[in-house]
Formats: structure tokens, sequence, C-alpha cells
């Protein structure tokens, strides 16, 4: 690497001659003791002074990170031994965003120590530093490379060696202490500003880079192909909470230029170029760093010089209390982590439910009610007009209804709701309510004023009766729809902002298509079956439905609090219960309030009875330590399953007793007692304490941000880490961490802290895991899978949920070959 950089200085010397010569850190070396004995050991002490708006690179981070780490190198000698490594004092360390990585460095004061072991008395210590100081201001990094020497020893003693530093490399390409070439060419120079200086919380602002190009030079732009080959302009912002990008960095009107070596187009700027990056802010304490890389290249001779350089805004006045982020940006295909559904699931599920609401008693009755009403103006086009009004109002009163939760909830508590005991234990009585309701235990109705108002309204025609008759349909069949409606909203409001909205439209979408087909076409209406006790029996299925699915709320509350009310068996054995009733209960052996007599079975029962029946067939090895990875995301965990059956553990762990041995721990994890690994993996649950133990055993630490309430952390468990070749991986080449974002066990105090992200005080395991997450590693989101090297720096971008196991086995192989490549040439 050293030698690329002297030929890359070279060429830029000859390119523009010979100029002023910096010298930004100069060293003097020393020992601990003036008292040198053969067999002593004592300290050389290397110390640096470091110019004012320059530091130095230390020594001990990442040697392949990107920054040239100082480097000491000691001719052999048989008057002495190298005892240990080189030791830098007490460096800073600091977030490199571009080489996304810790490295640590000096400023003002430099000071490095080696220990030796004097062998005999005629002492001679020589060797060579390289080392790298760069800029604060221009971000300008200049490499050097000096020799040291140690004199004057004699017999068996030394005076006190302090000297400046003056021999100089036998290279023709350095003099003495000096960056290796001439004078460096510029040719463009940065400003930035902010479009206003004067914000608010909540605002928007444009911060404006601009860059002077000397004549006769372009700068690329950063809007073309960057695999085309020259290098685009790249803005890097490092993250802070008190802002958040929107958007995309936009250059101003560049210029566009064929390029017939690369063939393809790019873009550029001659004399002034000017790039500009839209954020919102956040909080008052606005902090905006980071740096710019680009290239430059002559007009003349063609030449293109790379640059990398930081900035930092200052004199922003910013006021107001901290906003949220903005919700991140919808996605149709990617799940979201606290729910089962991915959008275009949960739409699915919502338009079904939708279509069974249409056959509830309560709703069905309704449809020749509309077609009465529309029926004197069928014929005529203001009639079809109606018609299809009469649908639109209907899928916007449902919507408003999804709209009213989206401003209630929205997605800033989602966590919160998602986990919390309180929230989801009244989930669980909505369901349980909405599911007797539908038992025919008692009826939900709104008061009879409000339905009465809205008939009476309706009755008056025109359009405004339209509306009000799809109102009067709405709270009629209040009694059959609300437990639907309601369970779809409580599905949605641990969800972003939209899903409640996206759930209700395409409820109502679903619901009133038929309505506004018969007001359409009124004639259909004698093709309907007739209303009968069908009716009543879908109803009584959805409660059957709705009392299993209260058990996924109550489970989750559950599991956040430790009350080990719902152990997975426990789970298992109420759902097959309640399934095999349901199974009956279509067979005509079980009898609900307001049900006719069944004295035949039709083919759509017994289909459906078949298919409960098999459902129930499916879940009963569950009882007895099956997987059942269809359902990972609504069970409880299998760690919970209290039944001892020895030859399924073993099945599910992937390799059975030896490899549960082979996966050795430094010490007892903390919070064992009560946080679980699946598949027999054992690891820890604390950070600190995993860190330290991949230290000890030399292993890369694995990440894994969850949640007791992560359905899609279960089914990533499930589907993905019990196949063998990732749970192999998992135990023997992996120090494993599971960090639960939402436990609610509340810490000691002395290990409480205030965040340096939200200003509030953190007090239980999951506050200060989430906290972690997000401070480290800019995400909130689980599962969250992080691979570290033992500098804490990442061996891999971090990976979510992804249900594919070869792309989890190449980022689990990837990350530990990375950790071994490193250690090795740090070895080396």
């Amino acid at each position: 690497m050293q030698r690329h950089l002297f030929a890359i200085c070279l060429v830029l010397a000859t390119l523009a001659g010979f100029g002023q010569i910096l010298e930004p850190a100069k060293w003097k070396h020393s020992t601990s003791t003036n008292e040198v004995e053969v067999g002593a050991e004592i300290d050389l002490i290397f110390t640096a002074t470091i110019d004012a708006n320059w530091y130095l690179y230390s020594s001990d981070f990442d040697p392949d990170l990107g920054p040239m780490v100082t480097e000491f190198n000691f001719n052999e000698d048989d008057s002495y031994q190298l005892v240990g490594e080189i030791r830098p004092i007490n460096p800073k360390e600091k977030y490199d965003s571009i080489f996304e990585g810790n490295y640590t460095y000096f400023k003002g004061t430099g000071e490095f120590r080696q220990t030796i072991k004097v062998l005999s008395a005629d002492l001679r210590i020589t060797g060579s530093y390289s080392y790298q100081v760069c800029s604060d201001i221009d971000g300008k990094c200049i490499p050097f490379e000096e020799d040291f020497e140690f004199t004057d020893f004699r017999g068996g003693s030394s005076s006190t060696l302090a000297q400046e530093t003056s021999s100089p490399l036998a290279s023709p390409f350095a003099n003495t202490g000096s960056p290796i070439g001439g004078q460096l060419l510029h040719p463009a120079e940065w400003t930035w500003e902010a479009s206003q200086t004067s914000l608010q919380t909540g605002d928007e602002v444009e911060l404006i880079f601009l860059a002077d190009i000397d004549d006769d030079w372009y700068l690329y732009s950063s809007d073309f192909d960057p695999d085309l080959g020259p290098q685009v302009t790249r803005i890097n912002f490092v993250p802070h909470p008190s802002y958040e990008l929107v958007g995309d960095l936009k250059p101003i009107n560049p210029k566009e230029k064929y390029d017939s070596i690369f063939e393809g187009n790019y873009t550029y700027f001659n004399k002034r170029g000017e790039f500009r990056q839209k954020i919102r802010v956040l909080s008052a304490d606005l902090t905006i760093t980071g740096n710019y890389e680009y290239q430059v290249c002559s007009d003349i001779d063609g030449k293109c010089i790379p640059f990398d350089e930081g900035f930092e805004f200052t004199g922003l006045q910013v006021s107001g209390e901290r906003v949220s982020p903005t919700a991140a940006a919808v996605s149709l295909t990617v799940r979201d982590s606290n729910d089962p559904y991915s959008l275009l699931a949960f739409m699915l599920f919502a338009f079904l439910a939708g279509l069974a609401a249409i056959l509830t008693p309560c709703v069905f009755p309704m449809i020749p009610v509309t077609v009465t009403f529309f029926t004197k103006g069928a014929n005529s086009k203001s009639g079809k007009v109606k018609a299809l009004f009469y649908g639109v109002a209907i899928v916007l009163i449902y919507s408003l209804i999804g709209v009213g939760v989206s401003v209630v909830f929205g997605a800033e508590v989602a966590n919160d709701i998602a986990t919390s005991a309180t929230a989801n234990l009244i989930f669980f009585a909505f369901f349980v309510l909405f599911g007797l309701s539908f038992l025919g235990l008692f009826d939900i109705n709104l008061p009879n004023s409000w339905v009465n108002k809205a008939d009476t309204q309706a009755d008056k025609g025109g359009y405004i009766g339209v509306i009000f008759m799809a109102l009067t349909l709405v709270l009629v069949s209040f009694s059959c729809t609300g437990p639907i409606v309601g369970s779809i909203l409580v599905e949605s409001a641990g969800g972003a902002f939209v899903k409640p909205l996206l759930g209700m439209f395409a409820f109502s979408m679903a619901f009133a298509i038929p309505f506004t087909l018969f007001a359409f076409f009124p004639g259909w209406l004698n093709s309907l079956p007739k209303s009968g006790g069908w009716l009543n029996s879908v109803k009584v299925v959805l409660g059957f439905v709705e009392l299993a699915l209260s058990l996924k709320f109550l489970s989750i509350a559950d599991q956040v609090y430790h009350w080990n009310l719902l152990d997975r068996e426990v789970f298992l054995a109420i759902w097959i219960v309640i399934l095999v009733m349901l199974g009956f209960y279509l067979l005509g052996k079980i009898r609900m309030p307001h049900d006719d007599e069944l004295k035949v079975v039709s083919v759509p029962r017994m289909l459906l009875a078949i298919a409960t029946f098999s459902f129930v067939v499916y879940l009963v090895p569950g009882m007895f330590g099956a997987p059942l990875k269809a359902l990972a995301g609504y069970l409880p965990p299998i760690t919970t399953h209290d039944f001892d059956v020895p030859s399924l553990i073993r099945q599910n762990s992937g390799g059975g007793s030896l490899m549960a041995s082979e996966q050795e721990l430094c010490d007892e994890p903390k919070y064992a007692e009560f946080l679980k690994f699946p598949h027999g993996i054992r690891g820890y649950f604390d950070y600190q304490q995993a860190i330290a133990c991949a230290r000890e055993q030399n292993k890369p630490l694995f990440i894994d941000f969850t949640g007791h309430g992560c359905v899609n952390c279960r089914e990533m468990e499930a589907r993905v880490w019990s196949d063998p070749e990732v749970l192999r991986r998992l135990k023997n080449d992996f120090v494993v961490v599971a960090l639960y974002v939402d436990d609610r066990m509340e810490l000691p105090e002395q290990q409480w802290y205030t965040s340096d992200y939200d200003g509030k005080v953190k007090k239980t395991i999951g506050k200060q895991n989430a906290d972690f997450q997000i401070s480290k590693f800019n995400n909130n989101a689980q599962p969250f899978y992080v691979i570290l090297n033992h500098q804490e720096q990442l061996l891999m971008d971090p990976t979510a949920y992804n249900l594919d196991v070869g792309d989890f086995v190449k980022f689990l192989d990837d990350a530990k070959d990375n950790f071994e490549n490193k250690n090795s040439v740090a070895t080396n």
C-alpha cells in the first residue's frame, strides 16, 4: 500500500513541480529510563508533535479499513528483542462513514511505546516508522516514511536518548521528514451553505455545495452510471438523529458528453458546479457533517485527480421541540417487522374480510333494500351515476375510519402498541368480545337514533340521499361488520401510518362492489339465494376464528412481561379445542343460538370441515415439539415449550448433542433465566458480555436484534435458523447475542442512562437495546442481523428479514471470511 502511495505522489510531483514542503508532524524518541542493563526491559517512547488543524492516524485499528495506520518497523539485531506489540497511548476514536468503520487518531501530541528486552551491552536499535497526517480544513492527507536510530549506548547503560528525528530514508522519492513529492494540485475549491439559517424543527432546508473549478479543468457530476468508468461525485452524510435526508442529491444543470473510451454519456461541470441535498430538521441540536468524493480532470493533458474531503455545517439556528422522522417509504413487497402480513397480503386479507362480511345476516338482507332504493332510476343515466356514487360513498366512509385510526396511532407509537401489555390485552379483549358476539351470546348495535336519522336523510333523495343511504348501510350492518372492521384495525394499529387506511380501503372495496353492482343492475336480485340460516352459520364460523386469533395478542403481552401464562403447548391446546369445535359445528353436531336445525350437511360445509380437521391434525405434533414452521409467526417461541422430547429437540436443533457441546460459552449469560435461544443455540443476551467472549474465543460476533412481539423474527428462527447449514455456522463459527428491543424487564437504577438519541432515560433491557440499535446502526426494525469484528466494526452490511436460506448462509460465510482475512493480515 505504501509503495502505491509513493507512486501516486511521485506522479503528482512530476506534474506539478516542487513547491513548499509541509511537515505537519515532528517526531522525537527517548527511553523510559537512563539505566539500561543487560536483561532489563525498557520502553522505547516515540512522541509526535502535530500541527494545529492536523491529525495523525494511530496504529491500533484495522489496516484494511482504508486510512493508513502508523507502523513501526524494527531492524533485527542480536542485542535486543521486542516484547509485545507497539502501544498507542490514549488515542481518540471516530467513526468514518466512507470506510464504514472506526479509526483511532491523535491531535496535538501522539505517543507510542514499544517494550524491548536488552540482550547485550552493544545495544543497537534502528528502524523506520511510516504514518499519515491529514488536514481538518481541506481534507488533504500526506504519507511519510522516516528512519529512527537510538545511539550512544555504552557498556550496560545508556544516557538519555532524546533527539529530533532527522535521518531520511534512502529513497529517490523523499527528503527528510517531508511528504513524498512536491506541491499538490487542487483544481477545485468547495464551499457549502444552507438555503436558510433560521430554522424550526420539522422544516425542510436545502444544503448547497458549490465547487469553483480552475480554468481548463472539469469536475464529474453525480448523476451518471457509476459503472461507466469516471468517478462520480458522491456527497456522504454522517447519520445523526437531528436530521433526515429527503430525496437524493441533485446536481444543478450539469453538462453532458459522450465518452468514446468508456462508450457512454457522462455529466460534468466547468467553472462552477452546484449540488443540492434536501434535509428535514428533527431536533435543535442540528449536526451536519460528512465528506465529498470527487474527481477533476484536465482539458489540456487529460490528467485526473481524485479527492476526498470533509465538510461541516455551522451557524444554523434551530428552535422547537424534537419531531419524529418521516415514516419510511411504503413497500408493497417487504414485510414490516412486527406484522404477519406484507401490505399486499394485508390488503388481500382485508378484501376477503369485506367479501365475508357481505354473507353475514346483518348485511345480506340489505341488498334488496339497496335495489329498492335505486329501482326508480335504474334505466336512466343519472341513476347509473348515483349507483356508482353510492359505491364511492361506502368506500369513503370506511376509509375515513381508517384515517381516524392512523391519526390516533400513527407510525411513531407503532412499536409501543405492538409490544405494550395494556394495548395487547385490550386487543385480546376486543377479539374475544367480537367472537362471542358472532357466536350469538349478544349483539353489538349502534344506537337506534343514529340509524333512524341516517335513514330519514336517505329518504330525501339526490346525492345527499345517496350518501346517507351508504351511511345507513354502514350503521345497520355494524353488528356484523363491526367485529370484522375492528379486527382489521387492531391488526393494523401496530403498523405504519398508511396501513389502517389501506386496510379499510380494501375492506370497503370488497364490501361496496356487490352493492354498487346491484344498484347498477337491480334485475340481478332475482338470482340471489334467499336469506336463511346459512347466513348465521357464516357469522358463527367467523366467531370461532376471532376467538382463535385473540390468543396472538395475549401471547405477545405474556412474552414481553414474562408472565409464563401462555406457553406454546397451552396456546396450541386452546387452538386445537376451538378448531375441533368448529369442525363439529360445520358437521351439525353443535348448534348455536339463532341456528336452524341442520338436517343435511351441504358439500361446502363438508369441505370446510375436512379442511378444519386437517389443520387440527397438522397442529397436534406441535404439542410434542414439532416446529410448525408455517405458523412460526403466530405461535409463542418453541423455547417456551415445556414438553421434554429429546429426540425432537435434537432434530430441531439440526445436529444433536455433539454440535451443542461444541458451542462453549465464556461465562454464564445474563438474563438466561427468562430469555432463551431456539434450536439449542447457546449465546448471550447482553452486548458487553458477548463482545468480550468473542474476543476471548477469537470469533466474530453475530448480533440478533429481535423482539418478543416480532413475528418475522420467529419466522426467521423457524424457517432459516433451523436449517442445518445455518445452525452449524451459528453454533460453531460465531459468538451469538440476542438483543430484545421490547423486553420490559427494568434494570437496577445504577444501569440507567440518558440516551444521546432522544434524551430519554433508558431503564429497561428493551429500551437500552433499541437505543443501541438506533444510535449505532441507524436502524430500528427487527429482525436485524449484524456481524462485528473485535474492534466492533462491520464485517458485512447488516441484513434483515429474508427467508432465503442460501442468502443467509452466504451472509454468514462472507462475514467469517472477512474476519479471518483481516485477522491474517493483522497477524502478518
